[in-house]
């Protein structure tokens, strides 16, 4: 069967010497669309660590990144789990280490990250049709700084795949709440709990 196509309508420019460019959405608000946090691996992947990556050259990759966060990988590609900067700078690694009896420098990534079975997951469809608010209500409910994303596998229908992640202090941010640590004087308090840790 044979597609027709048509061509799109062109804009004439000819008489325009500057136009104004899109700027990304900065501050939303409680109504708006939840889609508007979610980092979709489509269009931007997070970095990647090797499970087996010892501690201290993932500490090192860290430090360099443009991110405080990043996926963690098996041999094949498969997402294991993240790992964040908090996870490899923090006291964490000591501590695993002197409860496993190994030195620091044996520790590999996935000894310290957080697996895949310890993260509460969303599915994109009910993302699409979340607002802002109702992920607010969500990070209340689960307690975590972040929410994995799934969505169908359109090759294998029975199966899911990891779409992408919404970040609980991104969500702060672009809420642009004024946080006052003191008196927790704002009516999400809670999500800024959350992210402070303070659960």
């Amino acid at each position: 069967m044979n597609s027709v196509f048509s061509a799109l309508p062109v804009q004439d420019l000819a008489r325009t010497g500057a136009i104004t460019t899109a700027k990304p959405l900065s501050h939303i608000g409680s109504d708006d669309s939840a889609v508007h946090l979610l980092t979709d691996f489509s269009e931007q992947k997070l970095p990647s660590l090797s499970s087996d990556m010892p501690v201290s050259d993932a500490r090192l990759w860290m430090k360099l990144a443009d991110t405080s966060i990043k996926l963690v990988e098996n041999q094949v590609g498969d997402c294991l789990g993240i790992i964040t900067i908090e996870d490899v700078n923090g006291e964490k690694p000591m501590m695993l280490a002197n409860r496993q009896g190994v030195a620091l420098k044996d520790l590999r990534v996935r000894d310290i990250m957080r697996p895949l079975s310890e993260l509460p997951a969303i599915h994109y469809r009910d993302l699409r049709a979340a607002t802002v608010g109702d992920l607010v209500s969500t990070f209340r409910e689960v307690h975590e700084e972040y929410l994995l994303v799934l969505d169908d596998d359109r090759e294998h229908p029975s199966q899911t795949y990891l779409r992408g992640l919404v970040r609980a202090r991104e969500l702060v941010q672009r809420l642009n709440l004024a946080i006052d640590l003191e008196h927790r004087a704002t009516k999400f308090y809670e999500i800024v709990n959350v992210v402070q840790g303070g659960f």
